[in-house]
């Protein structure tokens, strides 16, 4: 059998995958904050709890707006440079192994 076309079939899906990389990162990243989103507000409402209600409603908004986009801006090129550097006959197992693996998180928190 001739694993040449396996290996250009994968060499393709990797170069197709290395284009679009950072919204395939940005994507995990999002479905990650959307996973333990609920349990990164528990521990800001814990932290401001005692605060006054103005004070309290104005962290907690702020934090959600900017928090959350902080959160997105500085993880997705920290993860898209890491998985950038693995070999391209690795990639797309990578990816797909991440993208399960991100499912099972979701399973485990009881949201599938």
């Amino acid at each position: 059998m001739d694993l040449n076309f396996i290996t250009d079939l994968i060499n393709s899906l990797s170069s197709l995958m290395k284009t679009y990389l950072n919204e395939i990162v940005l994507s995990m990243v999002a479905t990650l904050l959307v996973i333990y989103g609920n349990d990164i507000l528990s521990f800001v409402k814990k932290q401001i709890g005692s605060l006054r209600i103005f004070l309290r409603i104005s962290l907690f908004v702020a934090f959600c707006a900017f928090g959350f986009a902080f959160l997105t801006s500085f993880l997705t090129p920290l993860m898209s440079q890491t998985i950038g550097q693995v070999d391209k006959l690795w990639l797309p197992f990578i990816v797909i192994i991440s993208y399960y693996l991100i499912g099972l998180a979701a399973q485990k928190k009881g949201m599938i």
